[in-house]
């Protein structure tokens, strides 16, 4: 069985198990990275984390269900980075200092509003400084640090944008925070581009991964295609901007 159509089915199996025991919280699991009851819990052991106390920039995916994660980033006094590949503008990560308002993220990207409010604090990939701690969505994950995300690749395109461009660096932690119904056991292979997982929280334990596993390097050109430019309009301009070939049948942009 091909490994995305395992991923798709593992993916759809945890979105009706937190659905079915009314785990997922408003808007629902379906489509996205679910917000969950007992997530405070889990962000308590979060922040109990060494690499959080060690870390002073933390990048955080603009998922809905990571708002809660955000919010207290910037009440424990580090920065916030949170990576936006919708913007066609020249920058597309944005930087919030402790003490600064968090523009609000609608379902996994700034509103309009919000990316007017907060324009001035977007940067270039090449000028974001390195960040220390690396928390992203997903929709399910095994104990082997594999992760499942909503099949649309955004964690990956953003790690390995960040390695391109010095802003991950090989050895930043990567963690994502789940529910314990998210844990899978069926076996799926992970592709050379995928993001591994280094820690796992959930509201109940921290599971920290022992499997040793490559991470990817920089962007992949397989990483790159239709699909992937017409949902992430920021990634096509940052190709163009660096005269990095789009895939056959990708039409440039003026």
């Amino acid at each position: 069985m091909p490994g995305s159509v395992r991923k798709a089915q593992i993916r759809q199996r945890v979105w009706e198990r937190l659905t079915r025991e009314g785990v997922a919280l408003f808007p629902g699991a379906y489509g996205r990275t679910p917000r969950f009851r007992g997530q405070d819990r889990g962000i308590a052991l979060l922040r109990d984390l060494p690499v959080w106390h060690a870390a002073r920039r933390i990048l955080v995916q603009p998922d809905l269900g990571l708002e809660q994660v955000r919010r207290q980033v910037l009440a424990d006094g580090r920065t916030l980075i949170v990576p936006d590949l919708s913007r066609t503008e020249p920058g597309w990560i944005l930087e919030v200092a402790p003490g600064e308002p968090l523009p609000a993220f609608g379902l996994g990207v700034p509103g309009r509003a919000a990316k007017e409010t907060a324009a001035q604090h977007y940067l270039r990939g090449s000028a974001t400084a390195p960040v220390d701690l690396l928390i992203v969505g997903a929709v399910a994950v095994d104990r082997r640090g594999t992760r499942i995300g909503r099949g649309l690749g955004s964690a990956d395109l953003v790690y390995a944008l960040g390695r391109d461009r010095g802003f991950v660096r090989p050895e930043t932690p990567v963690v994502v925070l789940v529910h314990p119904l998210q844990f899978f056991d069926e076996h799926t292979d992970r592709e050379p581009t995928d993001l591994p997982i280094d820690i796992v929280v959930t509201p109940a334990e921290v599971v920290a991964v022992q499997a040793v596993v490559m991470r990817p390097k920089g962007l992949h050109p397989r990483m790159i295609t239709p699909e992937r430019l017409g949902r992430f309009p920021g990634l096509r301009r940052i190709l163009e901007r660096e005269g990095i070939d789009l895939p056959p049948g990708v039409v440039p942009q003026g």
